[in-house]
């Protein structure tokens, strides 16, 4: 794949590791209902970033992750 992308966190760009659409899948698979094509919902992080990220909201705010993350009953 030689596209890339500009990480919306960090502001680096990298080559894309994944297809768009396997991109949206795995945002969701851990956000159920995720519109990831909507700017306020979703945004295109790097590797590094999405663990930061990722970790934080594990530790933080795990309620918003995966099913029931927007506060409908699983």
């Amino acid at each position: 794949m030689s596209e890339t992308f500009t990480c919306e966190s960090c502001g680096r760009t990298f080559p894309k590791g994944w297809s768009d659409e396997e991109a949206a899948a795995e945002a969701e698979e851990l956000f159920p209902g995720i519109n990831p094509d909507d700017p306020a919902e979703a945004g295109t992080v790097c590797d590094d970033c999405f663990h930061r990220i990722m970790a934080r909201a594990r530790a933080g705010a795990p309620e918003l992750i995966g099913p029931g993350w927007r506060g409908e009953t699983p």
